[in-house]
């Protein structure tokens, strides 16, 4: 085995709201144990925000990555019901241990492993929520990020080379004194 370049450190949840949807009067698949729905149409919204120390900002190694992920009623088209409200944001802590990776690339893979991970992790927290709700086991969909963590790294690196230009943060993209990050968000329809 081979030792990996991204290691993860933690993996923590700032929130959690899994509420059910009263109006929910869907189909309950016995044999598999859960809700039969069709995400044809649902609508998805996420917002990411990638951090990492303004000290590396020429060569950045450890990163936090967040995802919040919302599905709500009042966001959907009037023939879609979800069966349950969904609002949780997970964050993850990364460290790149190599010099093999750079720029553009290293942002790629930064965001894709962070994609991976949370959207997992909270594809498994709903899940875990929903078995003992009144409408019984949701299991969100399987999701590719590739295209939306190409994306978003060419903008960190425009982001990063600036900030060296500039030799500070910008100030709209700054966390605190001791982080930088860039904040993204999008709606997805499936």
């Amino acid at each position: 085995m081979k030792a990996a370049l991204l290691s993860v450190d933690k993996v923590e949840f700032g929130k959690i709201n899994v509420e059910a949807n009263p109006d929910y009067t869907g189909e309950f698949l016995t044999e598999l144990k859960k809700i039969n729905y069709n995400y044809k149409g649902t609508k998805f919204y996420r917002s990411v925000s990638l951090g990492y120390p303004d000290e590396q900002a020429n060569d950045p190694k450890v990163f936090s990555f967040t995802l919040n992920l919302t599905l709500k009623q009042d966001n959907q088209n009037e023939d879609i019901v979800l069966p349950y409200n969904i609002d949780v944001q997970a964050t993850t802590y990364m460290r790149y241990g190599s010099n093999k990776h750079t720029g553009a690339e290293l942002f790629t893979a930064v965001r894709a492993t962070g994609y991976s991970i949370l959207y997992g992790a909270i594809r498994e927290m709903v899940s875990n929520l929903t078995a003992r709700g009144p409408h019984g086991l949701w299991m969100l969909p399987a999701a590719s990020f590739s295209e939306a963590a190409l994306q978003e790294a060419e903008a960190d690196e425009k982001d990063r080379l600036a900030r060296l230009e500039n030799n500070e943060p910008e100030s709209p993209k700054k966390r605190s004194k001791k982080s930088s990050s860039r904040k993204s968000k999008e709606k997805n329809d499936t």
